[in-house]
């Protein structure tokens, strides 16, 4: 019989799941914000997955990690809004139509472009770095917050609930949703990136 998956804090729990995974959502969700390119749904999945009741502090820390790379990049922005913006643009997989769409999305819609940004597969560093022309600080932070939560916690709930499941139904252990988790996230992003790639010609 397989183990099942635990839920509880101890030391026989995945480290994903303990600080060691918060701190790694939190730093994830920083970097996301700045100039990585993979979101930070894949650690707060997989913790969703592994333990559901325990993953929402993972969506939480991902959250505040956003926050603080939100404000650097305004910051540095508002300063020198160029070299901003020329940073971004140099990620993987931004494009000049992104930095079009979020412009148009700001004088729209104001902050909140800030929310839709996150389900229109948009990097929420480009309207970082073009919030300053349209929003104080105070507003786009606060825009911020619900604009990369509902994402992120959207995910917990999803991956918690097939977590919860498979944890009353099939007992897999944690190496098999590990893979199945692994496995879902390269063929998202195979799709995403080509898509991408496909929109930029």
């Amino acid at each position: 019989m397989p183990e099942p998956i635990s839920n509880s804090p101890d030391a026989s729990t995945p480290w994903i799941v303990r600080a060691p995974g918060i701190i790694l959502a939190f730093l994830w969700g920083f970097a996301e914000g700045t100039f990585f390119f993979v979101v930070p749904d894949v650690a707060i999945s997989l913790a969703a997955l592994l333990a559901p009741r325990r993953a929402w502090r993972h969506a939480l820390a991902a959250i505040a990690g956003a926050v603080i790379a939100g404000a650097l990049l305004y910051t540095w922005s508002t300063h020198n809004p160029p070299a901003a913006a020329n940073a971004v643009a140099h990620v993987p997989f931004v494009t000049a139509k992104m930095f079009t769409h979020v412009h148009t999305g700001y004088k729209t819609r104001g902050a909140t472009a800030v929310l839709l940004g996150p389900l229109s597969g948009v990097p929420y560093k480009i309207y970082a770095v073009e919030a300053p022309a349209f929003l104080t600080r105070t507003t786009f932070l606060l825009a911020t917050i619900p604009g990369r939560g509902e994402r992120f916690l959207l995910v917990w709930l999803f991956f918690g609930t097939i977590g919860f499941l498979a944890k009353k139904y099939r007992r897999p252990t944690t190496k098999h949703l590990a893979i199945v988790h692994g496995i879902f996230w390269t063929l998202f992003y195979a799709f995403y990136w080509t898509t991408i790639t496909l929109r930029s010609r």
